[in-house]
């Protein structure tokens, strides 16, 4: 800039003005008047009005250079500041020129570079831009003809966006004060026709607001976790054994799989596992995978051996693979994409267990549906283990608010909060802790007990009306249990969410059986489950003459599980009409195809409607009873033991010829 300019700045502010307006992607032939309409024009965005100015600045210096027609300029970024609002600044100054711009990350992994500067330097013209103090990539460094640090917030910059926006005079501290300032931080101190003095005084006040990394916090894989928390301590030694040279790498767990619904933690373990044991963590997913370059073929495997070459160089590793279940299964491949799926299929088989091996390296798949993964892939030697991670029990959600709120981990109103939190992910958790700390952060104090039950929704009260029909429900379920011999019926309970809370899942009601073991189940066996499993929606049917929602909606409902016990029996059974079994023939992880099946669905449908039939015409036979068993469970919201030997009823009951009859099949 020439020294009149440096010296006027009336005149430096309307330069920029004019600049405003090429920022704002005004076109006209007349300049627009600056004391009317110029600085709403420039107020576009205050931290790319900065960026701007910084990089005219730039370039104004490296002219001549940035003017070769073969350039490779690296424009260093102080920290703190965005690198994509720069982009978006060069992109405007140069928009005429071709000129590919590029944003360097800002990390590379233990293995090395995941960037191909072959690919960026091609272009005749290029302006890489990386964070300062990060590493670049060492023939970007080479190439470079250019190489400068972006000056952001200066002072003259600074007032100039002041006075645009109508944000007062700042004196050479305060100004100092917000150029230390990260650039999200431009936009609430440049607010318009604000002083921008206030915001740089309360900056004074509270001393830095830069965020303050937390001391990392690991999760007790000994706790909440079951099953997974014990294979994680018996991996944990024999990592230990095998570095030692005590224990051969063909005695160490090869994988694992880890399924369950979404949400329940399964990444988050994954992590925590990885640090545990002190292993490297390589994490990546099948769609991470696929969305490789073009997602061909070839890009795909080539991802797919990456990641396993990675994990191979970084050893002892935890090779984390995401989304597992959509690696799908070589059975049941449509024709029109099956050759690319079996041959994807084969590639991860042979990264799995192929001839280069891979001693060191645990690979622990996690999914929602494991019974859409080809069976290849979860045999002995690959992910062999297998672990449910269902959604955490009240304990289970308790430990998840404790590791989220460390100073509210033993209030022992937090165990209370957690009990009636049934059928919460530990995403879900994750999220109210998130929420209750927000509140306390506003407010500029420490997160409170109060905070957390103020994000907590409250449940719907059940009047007495309501209460009455989920104990007509559930007792049409226990009835129907104790008449067909199911299994034995424990407890039944219901939950007004005013003094009785439901725990363990999401419900207004709950028939706790157990089930016998036996080494196969007969057909009448089935269908008798299935007549349990939809005896509530029957019942709702004999006493109020229709049916609620209760019976429907959910995964893990009445009808669903009713669905799913009918389409077993037809697909894998041989309990339809016909004795038939084809394994692979019925992709019975996909309803929409089994919606399709107008054979299968019309089945299902005559399984469906005579087992509800059956259920209803068994509580039409037993309706005083199954009216007084709901009035005692109204009465004392649960059920157990002598209370509901007492409610049986008696040998000469229309169910118990029903039982017996069933038994005799």
């Amino acid at each position: 800039m020439d020294t009149a300019f440096k010296d006027n700045l009336d005149q430096y502010i309307n330069k920029l003005q004019r600049i405003a307006i090429r920022l704002n992607g005004v076109r006209g032939a007349h300049p627009l008047r600056i004391g009317r309409e110029g600085a709403a024009i420039a107020m576009r965005s205050a931290r790319l009005f900065l960026s701007y100015c910084a990089l005219v600045s730039l370039v104004r210096r490296n002219i001549e250079l940035i003017s070769e027609p073969f350039c490779v300029a690296l424009v260093i970024i102080p920290v703190g500041w965005q690198l994509t609002d720069v982009k978006e600044a060069a992109k405007i100054i140069l928009k005429d020129e071709k000129v590919r711009f590029y944003i360097h990350p800002e990390t590379k992994s233990r293995r090395g570079w995941d960037i191909d500067p072959a690919e960026e330097l091609i272009f005749g013209k290029l302006i890489i831009f990386a964070t300062e103090g990060s590493p670049v990539h060492e023939d970007f460094e080479l190439a470079a003809t250019m190489r400068d640090r972006l000056r952001t917030c200066d002072v003259r910059h600074l007032r100039a966006l002041a006075k645009l926006r109508g944000c007062g005079d700042i004196s050479d501290n305060q100004a100092a004060l917000i150029a230390e300032q990260p650039s999200e931080r431009m936009e609430a101190i440049f607010r318009i026709g604000q002083p921008a003095c206030r915001a740089a005084l309360r900056l004074t006040e509270l001393g830095p607001l830069r965020p303050v990394a937390e001391e990392v916090k690991h999760l007790d894989l000994s706790k909440g976790f079951g099953e997974a928390g014990d294979w994680a301590q018996e991996l944990k030694k024999d990592l230990q054994d095998w570095r030692d040279g005590k224990l051969p790498w063909s005695d160490v767990d090869k994988g694992c799989l880890l399924y369950g619904p979404p949400g329940t933690g399964k990444t988050r373990f994954a992590a925590a596992l990885a640090a545990e044991c002190g292993m490297h963590l390589e994490a990546t997913s099948i769609s991470r995978w696929q969305s490789s370059k073009d997602g061909h073929l070839g890009d795909m495997l080539k991802a797919m051996y990456k990641a396993f070459a990675a994990a191979r160089e970084n050893t002892p590793c935890l090779l984390f693979l995401d989304e597992f279940d959509s690696i799908g299964d070589r059975s049941k491949f449509v024709s029109s994409y099956a050759d690319y799926s079996i041959q994807i299929v084969n590639g991860l088989l042979e990264c799995l267990d192929g001839i280069e091996g891979r001693e060191g390296v645990v690979v622990v798949g996690a999914c929602n549906h494991p019974e859409r993964i080809d069976p290849a892939l979860v045999r002995s030697g690959r992910l062999e283990k297998h672990i449910h991670f269902p959604l955490p029990d009240a304990q289970g959600r308790a430990q998840i608010l404790g590791f989220h709120l460390p100073s509210l981990a033993e209030h022992p109103s937090l165990k209370e909060i957690a009990a009636k939190l049934p059928g919460k992910s530990g995403a879900d958790l994750e999220r109210l802790s998130r929420d209750a700390r927000r509140v306390a952060r506003r407010e500029r104090r420490s997160v409170t007990i109060d905070d957390v039950r103020g994000k907590v929704e409250p449940l719907p009260i059940l009047s007495e009306g309501y209460q009455l029909r989920v104990s007509i429900h559930e007792a049409g379920h226990a009835l129907i249990a104790h008449a067909l011999l199911v299994g034995h019926v424990e407890r039944v309970e219901i939950f007004d969410n005013s003094e009785n809370f439901a725990t363990d899942i999401d419900a207004h009601g709950l028939t706790v059986m157990r089930y016998p073991s036996v080494p196969f189940q007969t057909r009448w066996e089935m269908l008798n489950r299935i007549t349990f499993h939809l005896a509530g929606a029957a019942a709702e049917e004999v006493v109020y003459s229709d049916r609620s929602t209760a019976a429907s909606g959910a995964g893990q409902s009445d009808f669903a599980i009713a669905t799913e016990i009918a389409v077993e029996m037809v697909t894998r059974w041989g309990f339809g009409k016909s004795p038939y079994y084809l394994p692979g023939s019925i992709n019975t992880s996909n309803p929409g195809e089994l919606w399709r099946d107008h054979r299968l669905r019309a089945e299902v449908g005559e399984i469906l409607q005579t087992e509800y039939a059956r259920a209803r015409d068994m509580l039409s036979g037993l309706k005083q009873t199954l009216v007084a068993f709901a009035t005692e469970l109204a009465r004392h919201k649960r059920l157990q033991g002598d209370q509901l030997e007492k409610l049986w009823p008696v040998p000469s009951a229309p169910g118990d010829t029903e039982a017996r009859n069933a038994n005799r099949h």
